[in-house]
C-alpha cells in the first residue's frame, strides 16, 4: 500500500487546486524558506484526521483556510483529498484505491469523505487504527518531533510504541471498561444505600399499616353519618335555589322586552349610518378627483420644465462636438510628420545590423576550435588521473583496513583489561547479592507479621463500625418519626390557631373588632379566661351572653370600638370597661364550689371582671342538687350551675335543655385544644432533640473508632509487605544475574585473547600491499605533470577566442535592439492614426443625432403646454361639487345624533333591569355554589352523588350530629394515623424487591466487567512486551550501524509491573562518549538516535508511507549518507516523502517536486531537475 496522489485547494498558501502524484520509493520536496513546503505535510496530517490546531501551526482551525493576498481574495473553503493505493489490503476495505477527503468552510462547518461518500471523523480514525498511519502515528515526522521523541516527557515516545504494537484499540476498550466500572461502583453504592433505606422504611410502614386498617374502619362509619347529614342540608338548599330561579326568569323576560326596543333603534341608526357613509364616500370620491387634477397639473408643469432643460443640454453638446473636430485635425497633421522621421532612421540601421551578425559568426567558429583542442588535452589527463585515483582508493582502502584492525586490537586490549577488572568486582557483587537475599527474606517475614496484625485490627474495627452504623440507622429512623409527628402536630396547631383567630362562634361585631385590635385597646373575654375541660360547659352556661363581650381598658376605648361598629354597620357588642371595675373590692374567700375559683386568668388585672360576672355562681352536680341548695337558702343573687351548663337562680330563672353548641363554649373548647396541641408540640420538640442528641453521640462514638486510620494502617502494612516482597524478588534476581554475568565474563575474556592474536597476523600481511601501491603512484604523477603543461597552453588560446566572441556578440545585440525599437515606434504611430480616424467618424454621427433630438424635444414641450391649459379650465367644476357634498353631510349628522339620544335612554333602562337580574343571580349563584360545594365534597370525600330527600322524610338531625361527634372522638383518641400506610407499605415492599433484583444484576455485571478488563490487560501486555523486545533489539543494531560498534543504547520500561502505562526510557551513548542524559547529545546525534528508533519500529511494523519534514537539517554530510542508506534500505516496504534543503538527500531521491511562490503569498508546484532543485533550495 502507498500514497497515490494528494490534491490541495484553499489550504493555507495553496489557493488554487494543486495535485502531487507519489510513486513508490523516495520523493523529495524542495524549495526556498517560506514557500509553503511544510504546508503539504500539514495538509496530509489534516486529511487523515488531525484535530489539534497547534500541530498544524495555527491558533485556530479556521486559520488553515487561504486568507487572501494583495492580489487575490480570500476563499471560503479549504479542501484536501488523499488517494491511497490499498494494494496490500492493509486498510480494512474491499477497494484497491481509497480516496479520503476533508473540507472546512469559513462558517465553521466541516465534512469528511470516504470514496466521495460523507462519513464521520470516527470512521476515518477507526480506518487507520493500528496501521501506523493515523493522525497521531509515526507516519509523519517533523524536525521538532525529534526533540519530543527523545524528551523527558515520554508520552509521544510511548504512543509510537503503542501504535507499532497494535494495542491502541485495546487501551481504548480498557479505558471505556474502566469508566463503566467506576460508574457501576457508584451505582452499586447508591443502590446499596437505597436498599438499606427502603428496608428500614418497609419495617416501619408494616407497623403503621395495622393501625391504619383499624383507623379506616372507624373512618368509614363516620363518613356514612356525615353523608346522611350532608344530604339533609343539600335538600333544603335545593328548595331555596328553585325560588330564586323563578325570580331570575321574571326579570329576564323584562330585559328581553327592553332589548327588542333597542334593536329597533339600532336598525334605524344603522340605516342612517349607511346613508351617511354613502354620502361620505361620494364626497371622498370628489375630493380624490380634485387631488388627482392637482397632481396632473403638477406633472405637466414638471415635464415642461424637464423638456426645456433637455433643449439647453443639446445645444451645449453641439458646441462641444465642433471644438473636438478642430482638435482632431491638428493631431492628424502632427502624426504624419512623426511617421516620416522614424522611417528614415530604420532604413539607416538595417545594414549595420547585418554586418554585426557576420562578425559574430566568425568569432564563434574560432572559439569552437580552441575549445576542441582543450578537450583533447583534458581527456588525456583524465585517463592518467583515473588510474591514479584507482590506485589511491585501493591504497586508502588497505590503509583504512589496517587502521580499523589496529583500532580493533586497541579496543580488544582495553576490553581485556576491563573484563579482568569486572571479573574481580563480579565475584564481590555475587557475594554481596547473596547477603542481600538473606536480609530481604528476613524483612519480608517481619512485614508479613505486621500485615497480619493490621488486618486483624481492621476486621475488629469494621465489625464495631457496622454495629454503630446499624444503631445510627435506628436513631435516624427515630428522628424521622419524631420529626414527622412534630410536623403533623404543628399542622394541627396551625389549623386550631386559625380557627381560634377566626372567632367563628362569636357574633359579627366581636369578629369585626377582634380583627382590628391593632387600632383599638379591646379584647374578647374568651381570650382572657380559661378552665379545666370538664368545667367549660358550666363556665359557658354561667357567662351566657356575657361570654361574647369585649373588655376595654378605658371608656374611651369602648366608645372608639362602638364607633367602629357603627361605621362598619356590624351590629352591637357588650363592653366591660376595666377601669370601671378595678376599684371593686375582690372576694378573698369563697366556698369550695364557687365557680370563680375554677377559672384561670391569662392576665391578673382581669380578676375584678371574674368577680363581677361569677361572684354568686356555684357549681353543683345536677339541677336537683341546685334546687335543694336554693331551698336551704343562701343569697338573693345565688345561681347554681351544673357541669352540663344548665343553671337555676334564686329568682326562679332556669336555663336548661340539650347540649349547647357554638358561642363561648365552643370557643373555650377550641382554646383548650389549641393549648393542648401547643403543649404536645413542646413535648415532641423535646423528643426530637433527645433523638438527635442520641444520634450525635452514636456518630461521635463512630468517629472515635478512626476506621479510616485503621484501614490506612492496614494499607500501609500491605504496601510495605508488597515492597518487601518486591525487594526480595529483586535481590534474588540480582544474585542470579551476578552469577550469570561472572560466567559470561570468563568466557568473553578467552575470546578476546584469541581475537587479538588473529588481528596482529592480518595487519602484518597488509603492510606489503601498501608499499607496492606507493611505487605505482609515483610513476603516474610524472606523466600527469607533462599533460598539465599542454593544457595550460590550450586554455590561454581558448580565453582569447572567448573574449573576441563576447565583443562581437555585444555589437550584434546592440544593433538588433535599435532596429527592434524603431519598428515598435512605427507600429505605435500607425495604431494612433487609426484611433484618431475612428474618433472623427464618431463625432459626425453624434452631431446628426443631437440635431434630430433637438427637434423632437421641442415638439413635445409644445404639446404638453396645450394639455396644461385644458386641465386648468376643469378646476371650477370640481370646486362646485365639493361644496354640495359638505351640505349633505351636515344634515345626516344631525339625524344621527337624535337617534343616538333615544338609544342611550333605552340602554340605561336595560342596564337597571340587568342589575336587578344580576343581584338575583348572585344570590342564586351563592346557593348554587354551596350546592356544588356539597356535591363536590360528597364526590371527593365520600365518592358518591348527592340526591334530594323528599320533604316528608323525617331525620333526627340532633341524634345524627351526636353520633358524628362520638365517632370523631374515637378517631381523635387514636392520635396521628398514617392513612396511606397500607398503600405505601405495598408500594415500598414492591420497590424493595425490585431494588434487590437490580442490586444482584449490578454485582453480576461488575464481576463480568472486571474479568473483561483483566483479559484486555493480559492480551495487550503480552502483545506490547513482544513488540517492545523486538524494537529494542532492532534499535541496538541500527544504533551501532549509525554510530559504530562501540556505541551503546538501551530501551527500558521504568515501571515494569505496569506494562500498559509505564514510561519508556531511552539511553544513547555514541562511541567515545558517556553522556548523562539524551539532552547532552548534539542535534545531529539526537536526530540519528531518533531515526534509529523510528526505523527500529519500522522493522517490526512498517508504515505504508513516511513523511520526513527537514529531519536531515542538523546532519553533516557523513551522517546524511548514513541517513539516506537507511532510507534506501527501507524504501522497498515504505514510501518516503522528504522535505529537504540538503543536496545529498536530493541526489538519492527518485522524484523531485519544487514548491515556489511565483505570485506573492500563493504556493505553486513544479517538477524540477536536480540542478534546479539545488538552486531553489539555495
Amino acid at each position: 500500500m502507498y500514497l497515490g496522489k494528494l490534491l490541495v485547494q484553499g489550504f493555507k498558501s495553496f489557493a488554487s487546486a494543486t495535485e502531487l502524484c507519489f510513486d513508490p520509493g523516495i520523493t523529495a520536496i524542495v524549495g526556498p524558506n517560506g514557500c509553503g513546503k511544510s504546508n503539504i505535510v500539514d495538509a496530509l496530517r489534516w486529511v487523515i484526521g488531525e484535530q489539534r490546531a497547534r500541530v498544524l501551526r495555527s491558533d485556530r482551525m479556521d486559520n488553515i483556510i487561504f486568507n487572501g493576498t494583495s492580489k487575490r481574495r480570500a476563499v471560503g473553503l479549504a479542501e484536501v483529498q488523499l488517494t491511497i493505493m490499498n494494494t496490500r489490503g492493509i486498510l480494512p476495505l474491499e477497494y484497491s484505491e481509497v480516496m479520503l477527503g476533508r473540507r472546512l468552510y469559513r462558517s465553521g462547518e466541516a465534512e469528511y469523505l470516504l470514496n466521495g461518500v460523507p462519513c464521520r471523523l470516527r470512521d476515518i480514525t477507526d480506518l487507520f487504527t493500528d496501521t501506523g498511519m493515523g493522525a497521531g502515528a509515526y507516519s509523519v515526522i517533523e524536525l521538532k518531533m525529534i526533540e519530543e521523541i527523545l524528551s523527558e516527557s515520554t508520552q509521544d515516545r510511548r504512543r509510537l510504541f503503542e501504535e507499532a504494537s497494535g494495542i491502541t484499540r485495546y487501551k481504548k476498550r480498557r479505558a471505556d471498561a474502566l469508566r463503566k466500572l467506576d460508574n457501576m461502583k457508584s451505582d452499586l453504592a447508591r443502590v446499596r444505600d437505597l436498599k438499606d433505606e427502603i428496608s428500614s422504611r418497609v419495617r416501619s410502614l408494616k407497623r403503621q399499616a395495622t393501625i391504619a386498617e383499624r383507623y379506616l374502619r372507624y373512618k368509614s362509619e363516620l363518613n356514612c353519618a356525615q353523608l346522611t347529614l350532608l344530604q339533609f342540608e343539600y335538600s333544603w338548599l335545593a328548595f331555596e335555589e328553585e325560588d330564586l330561579a323563578e325570580d331570575e326568569t321574571r326579570i329576564a323576560d323584562h330585559c328581553m322586552d327592553l332589548t327588542s326596543k333597542l334593536h329597533a333603534y339600532d336598525a334605524q341608526l344603522e340605516a342612517l349610518r349607511t346613508r351617511f357613509v354613502s354620502e361620505q364616500q361620494s364626497a371622498e370620491a370628489n375630493r380624490q378627483e380634485l387631488v388627482r387634477h392637482e397632481q396632473r397639473v403638477a406633472e405637466l408643469e414638471g415635464e415642461i420644465r424637464l423638456g426645456q432643460a433637455n433643449l439647453k443640454m443639446i445645444a451645449r453638446d453641439l458646441d462641444r462636438l465642433l471644438l473636438e473636430g478642430e482638435t482632431a485635425a491638428s493631431e492628424s497633421a502632427e502624426l504624419s510628420d512623426d511617421r516620416e522621421s522614424v522611417s528614415s532612421a530604420l532604413s539607416a540601421a538595417m545594414p549595420q545590423a547585418a554586418k554585426a551578425v557576420q562578425d559574430l559568426d566568425g568569432a564563434i567558429s574560432a572559439r569552437d576550435t580552441a575549445r576542441e583542442n582543450l578537450g583533447l588535452r583534458e581527456q588525456e589527463r583524465n585517463s592518467f588521473q583515473g588510474t591514479a585515483n584507482d590506485l589511491s582508493q585501493q591504497r586508502a582502502g588497505i590503509q583504512r583496513l589496517v587502521d580499523r584492525l589496529q583500532g580493533r586490537i586497541t579496543h580488544l586490549r582495553i576490553e581485556e583489561d576491563r573484563l579482568s577488572t569486572e571479573q574481580e568486582s563480579g565475584g564481590e557483587t555475587d557475594a554481596g547479592a547473596a547477603k542481600a537475599v538473606e536480609a530481604a527474606n528476613h524483612a519480608l517475614e517481619e512485614a508479613k507479621q505486621h500485615l497480619d496484625a493490621a488486618r486483624s485490627e481492621r476486621t475488629e474495627t469494621e465489625t464495631a463500625n457496622e454495629a454503630l452504623a446499624r444503631r445510627i440507622t435506628h436513631a435516624e429512623d427515630a428522628v424521622r418519626l419524631a420529626e414527622k409527628g412534630l410536623a403533623a402536630k404543628l399542622g394541627e396547631t396551625k389549623i386550631l390557631r386559625d380557627l381560634v383567630d377566626a372567632y367563628e362562634f362569636f357574633p359579627d361585631a366581636v369578629r369585626y373588632l377582634s380583627a382590628r385590635t391593632e387600632n383599638i385597646e379591646v379584647t374578647a373575654l374568651g381570650d382572657l379566661i380559661t378552665c379545666e375541660p370538664k368545667y367549660r360547659a358550666a363556665l359557658a352556661g354561667a357567662l351566657g351572653a356575657y361570654g361574647a363581650c369585649m373588655v376595654a381598658k378605658t371608656r374611651a376605648d369602648a366608645e372608639e370600638a362602638a364607633e367602629l361598629l357603627r361605621l362598619g354597620d356590624m351590629g352591637r357588642a357588650y363592653f366591660i370597661v376595666l377601669e370601671n371595675v378595678q376599684d371593686r373590692p375582690l372576694v378573698n374567700e369563697s366556698p369550695p364550689n364557687a365557680l370563680r375559683t375554677l377559672v384561670r386568668l391569662r392576665e391578673e388585672d382581669c380578676a375584678p371582671i371574674v368577680d363581677l360576672l361569677l361572684q354568686d355562681v356555684f357549681l353543683v352536680e345536677s339541677l336537683e342538687e341546685a334546687r335543694v341548695m336554693l331551698n336551704n337558702g343562701r343569697g338573693a343573687n345565688d345561681r347554681y350551675v351544673t357541669l352540663q351548663g344548665e343553671w337555676i337562680d334564686a329568682r326562679g330563672m332556669v336555663y336548661a335543655g340539650g347540649d349547647e353548641e357554638g358561642g363561648v363554649y365552643s370557643y373555650l373548647v377550641q382554646r383548650g385544644n389549641l393549648q393542648e396541641a401547643s403543649d404536645a408540640c413542646s413535648e415532641l420538640e423535646e423528643q426530637v432533640e433527645q433523638a438527635k442528641n442520641l444520634l450525635t453521640e452514636i456518630r461521635a462514638t463512630q468517629r472515635q473508632l478512626n476506621l479510616k486510620e485503621v484501614v490506612d494502617r492496614a494499607h500501609i502494612a500491605e504496601a510495605k509487605y508488597a515492597e518487601a516482597n518486591r525487594t526480595a524478588q529483586n535481590c534474588t534476581q540480582i544474585h542470579e544475574i551476578a552469577s550469570n554475568r561472572l560466567g559470561e565474563l570468563r568466557h568473553r575474556k578467552s575470546q578476546v585473547e584469541q581475537e587479538i592474536l588473529d588481528l596482529e597476523s592480518e595487519v602484518q600481511s597488509h603492510g606489503d600491499e601498501l608499499q607496492e601501491s606507493d611505487e605505482k603512484l609515483a610513476e603516474i604523477q610524472k606523466h600527469l605533470k607533462l599533460v598539465d603543461d599542454k593544457i595550460e597552453t590550450s586554455t590561454t588560446q581558448l580565453e582569447a577566442a572567448q573574449n573576441t566572441h563576447i565583443a562581437a556578440q555585444a555589437a550584434a545585440v546592440k544593433t538588433a535592439s535599435e532596429c527592434d525599437r524603431l519598428k515598435g515606434d512605427m507600429k505605435r504611430l500607425e495604431q494612433h492614426r487609426m484611433r484618431l480616424d475612428k474618433r472623427v467618424a464618431q463625432q459626425g454621427r453624434d452631431h446628426a443625432a443631437l440635431i434630430q433630438a433637438q427637434k423632437k424635444v421641442g415638439a413635445q414641450v409644445h404639446e404638453l403646454t396645450l394639455k396644461l391649459d385644458d386641465e386648468r379650465a376643469r378646476r371650477k367644476d370640481l370646486d362646485n361639487l365639493s361644496a354640495q357634498d359638505k351640505a349633505r353631510e351636515h344634515e345626516s349628522r344631525v339625524e344621527l345624533e337624535q337617534v343616538n339620544d333615544r338609544l342611550r335612554k333605552g340602554r340605561r333602562a336595560l342596564q337597571e333591569a340587568k342589575q336587578e337580574e344580576a343581584d338575583v343571580r348572585v344570590k342564586r349563584s351563592a346557593v348554587t355554589a354551596r350546592l356544588e360545594d356539597m356535591v363536590h365534597r360528597a364526590s371527593e370525600e365520600y365518592g358518591t352523588k348527592l340526591t334530594r330527600i323528599s320533604e316528608n322524610t323525617e331525620i333526627d338531625e340532633v341524634a345524627l350530629r351526636e353520633e358524628i361527634k362520638q365517632k370523631e372522638r374515637k378517631l381523635q383518641s387514636m392520635g396521628n394515623v398514617n392513612a396511606l400506610a397500607l398503600e405505601e407499605y405495598e408500594k415500598e415492599n414492591e420497590r424493595l424487591e425490585f431494588i434487590e433484583t437490580q442490586f444482584s444484576d449490578l454485582e453480576e455485571a461488575q464481576s463480568t466487567l472486571i474479568r473483561t478488563i483483566r483479559e484486555i490487560n493480559r492480551t495487550a501486555s503480552k502483545q506490547f512486551i513482544d513488540t517492545f523486545v523486538l524494537i529494542r533489539e532492532n534499535f541496538r543494531e541500527l544504533f551501532c550501524e549509525l554510530f559504530g560498534e562501540k556505541a551503546k543504547c538501551e530501551l527500558d520500561l521504568t515501571v515494569p509491573e505496569d506494562v500498559l502505562e509505564s514510561p519508556i526510557a531511552v539511553t544513547a551513548r555514541p562511541s567515545g562518549k558517556r553522556p548523562v542524559s539524551i539532552a547532552q547529545l548534539s542535534s545531529g546525534e539526537k536526530t540519528l538516535t531518533a531515526i534509529a528508533l523510528l526505523f527500529a519500529i519500522y522493522l517490526v511494523k512498517p508504515s505504508p508511507f513516511c513523511f520526513l519534514d527537514e529531519v536531515d537539517a542538523p546532519l553533516d554530510d557523513v551522517n546524511v549518507e548514513h541517513f539516506m542508506r537507511l532510507i534506501r534500505r527501507f524504501s522497498s516496504d515504505t514510501q518516503f516523502v522528504l522535505v529537504t534543503h540538503n543536496k545529498r538527500t536530493m541526489e538519492m531521491a527518485d522524484r523531485l517536486y519544487g514548491v515556489t511562490m511565483q505570485e506573492e503569498g500563493v504556493s505553486s508546484l513544479v517538477s524540477v531537475r536536480f540542478e534546479e532543485a539545488m538552486a531553489m533550495a539555495g
